[in-house]
């Protein structure tokens, strides 16, 4: 994507001065050889144009492709983080995030950093990006990374501190998943009008929850358009589906 920006970038700069220098050179340049400069000028912007044309349909092409590779390694890992469950045992919990640890998140890295869209300053795509998704997740990868090695010290038992580990498992369980109280009516007299009602907790998924929404959502609009979507929604595919 970066390359071909530039390559847009420049030939639009190039493509402007060639035609303010050849309307110029020949409305209001008194020269015997204005004729041959206005040409090779026209040469120089009718090449920067095609320029323009051939970089902007690369562009769009790689910019599909580097926004679906990075929907589909975001997706693998909220696959992985939707496999955690609250009544794991303390074991299973820190066998859990060590394996999330070892995962490669190489590519994942290098999709974000693949992005350079033209239009940055104007749409704020990239920043969109990095705070909706990017970031939520690299900050659970902070989070887990910080306590890697006093899991597996719990593991080994050369560092079984129970409450401590509890600390570090509930700061990461925040990340996870949400708790949540609801009232539900258990009574109501005759006009309708409640007269009791019992509270219940649940949990939800909260990061995985955030992230596929985003990515079902405004990001989904990015890399397809909001008409295809459309499109999609009312023949009946969920936008959201994966193969």
């Amino acid at each position: 994507m970066r390359v071909n920006r530039k390559l847009i970038i420049i030939s639009t700069i190039i493509t402007v001065l060639s035609f303010i220098s050849a309307f110029w050179l020949n409305f209001y340049c008194v020269s015997s050889s204005k004729d041959f400069w206005v040409n090779v000028l026209i040469g120089i912007l009718g090449g920067a144009a095609l320029t323009i044309v051939t970089s902007t349909v690369s562009y769009n092409h790689e910019r599909q492709i580097c926004l679906e590779k990075f929907s589909y390694d975001t997706r693998q890992l909220l696959s992985f983080l939707n496999k955690y469950q609250e009544n794991m045992t303390v074991d299973q919990k820190i066998q859990f995030y060590l394996e999330y640890a070892d995962l490669d998140k190489t590519s994942w890295d290098m999709d974000y950093g693949s992005f350079d869209f033209v239009f940055e300053k104007i749409c704020g795509s990239r920043k969109y990006i990095y705070y909706s998704i990017y970031k939520p997740i690299l900050d659970f990868n902070v989070a887990v990374s910080n306590h890697v090695w006093q899991f597996r010290w719990y593991l080994d038992g050369s560092g079984k501190n129970e409450r401590v580990i509890n600390d570090f498992l509930n700061e990461l369980q925040n990340y996870l998943i949400e708790k949540e109280t609801q009232e539900l009516p258990t009574q109501i007299d005759e006009r309708g009008k409640v007269i009791s009602t019992c509270k219940y907790s649940y949990t939800k998924p909260k990061l995985t929850a955030n992230i596929n929404q985003e990515l079902s959502g405004r990001y989904y609009d990015l890399m397809y358009g909001r008409k295809v979507r459309k499109m999609e929604e009312n023949n009946g595919h969920p936008k959201n589906a994966q193969p």
